[in-house]
């Protein structure tokens, strides 16, 4: 009988409060708000830098987990107050048989629904406040973990930017070694020459493969912190260049009170008990303190972020110089101007400038996305 069954509900509801269900994470499904071209180009199999923050929200399992964790404790609520609601709709409806046949009956089952529809939305205000507690904890940690694994990927960038460097002088140590081994062999070079020849050469191939074995481990980090597993086939995008007029528009005494509304630990401090005169006042010292100390982190970030502008700017105009000195070298070399052990001589003077301005850039772009973070919530200020 529905009305036996609908009047079990309360009951249920209380079981359903008590329990933990097993939650498992699915297969992450577009969001309403994404459009299609975002969404495809998340499925592409390429990381790119700018995918990140879609990336690490809809796939990090560190960040699946804490919304697991929060959605635990909310489910039993939402799934006691969608009973308690289906319950009180199948007694409105067994009272409107009774409305014209029998009054008493009428009321009760009337009053059962209504006291099931209180109880609903009871279960539904303790689940958004639940909600609205935990909004502070889910977006700080989706924010730390995006800024996380961009640092993450910008030291990929990093260490990519050298192979070419590394990898030439693996070269140049192997032609040095080579020459080294003929010169000895006619009389021109000593057994010391070629032993330390050999060191060098040891120790180039060495450092070859001490990058390779780094891009692989951080390859993998990278693609598990972003929701793929470690071996899978995916490429990682082209590294961010410096957006200059980004740098224009930043000012840290306008960008102050943003970072002092979103800084989270300022949050926590705001939400802290202050009663009491002595509570209130060492409250409001605290406040006082870690505003202070957002101001002079923004305006330090603010400083490294132009000092490395100026180092990115010079290296960006050193490195210009020497391609064009390199691209003289390279006809002189196919011309058999320049043998291969001075060719790689200068190819690793080349290198080593383009190797030094591929790292300004990135560590300009490190520079800026610091800052941007404490404007979000992220200074440090414990």
């Amino acid at each position: 009988m529905k009305a036996v069954r609908a009047m079990t509900a309360l009951g249920l509801a209380g079981l359903l409060a008590l329990q933990t269900p097993v939650c498992s994470m699915a297969q992450a499904e577009k969001p309403e708000t994404m459009d299609d071209q975002t969404w495809a180009r998340l499925q592409d199999q390429v990381l790119e830098y700018d995918e990140i923050g879609d990336r690490v929200e809809l796939y990090n399992p560190t960040y699946q987990q804490v919304i697991q964790n929060i959605q635990v404790n909310i489910q039993p609520y939402e799934d006691a107050a969608q009973t308690l609601r289906g319950s009180a709709k199948d007694l409105m409806g067994e009272a409107s048989g009774f409305k014209d046949e029998n009054k008493m009956m009428y009321q009760m089952y009337r009053g059962y629904a209504k006291g099931y529809q209180e109880a609903a939305k009871n279960f539904e205000k303790v689940a958004k406040s639940i909600k609205s507690s935990t909004r502070s904890t889910l977006n700080s940690t989706r924010k730390q973990l995006t800024s996380g694994v961009q640092q993450l990927m910008l030291g990929y960038y990093q260490a990519r930017a050298s192979k070419e460097m590394v990898d030439t002088a693996a070269q140049l140590a192997q032609a040095a070694y080579d020459s080294a081994v003929t010169r000895r062999n006619i009389g021109m070079a000593t057994e010391l020459e070629v032993t330390e020849a050999e060191k060098s050469l040891r120790s180039a191939l060495d450092g070859q493969q001490t990058l390779n074995d780094t891009l692989t481990s951080l390859h993998r980090q990278l693609l598990f912190m972003t929701g793929w597993s470690y071996d899978e086939a995916v490429e990682v995008g082209a590294p961010p260049v410096p957006n200059l007029s980004e740098i224009d528009g930043m000012n840290p005494e306008n960008d102050l009170t943003r970072a002092i509304g979103n800084n989270y630990t300022l949050i926590a401090q705001r939400g802290a008990s202050g009663k009491g005169t002595a509570n209130h006042d060492a409250k409001f010292r605290t406040l006082d303190e870690s505003e202070m100390k957002v101001k002079i982190q923004l305006e330090s970030l603010y400083q490294t972020v132009v000092q490395n502008r100026i180092s990115y700017e010079a290296a960006r105009t050193a490195m210009e110089g020497a391609r064009l000195t390199m691209d003289g070298n390279e006809k002189k070399y196919q011309l058999g101007m320049l043998g291969k052990l001075e060719y790689l001589q200068m190819k690793m003077v080349y290198l080593q400038q383009k190797s030094a301005a591929d790292a300004a850039a990135l560590e300009l772009v490190q520079a800026m996305e610091s800052y941007r973070w404490a404007v979000e919530g992220l200074a440090d200020i414990s």
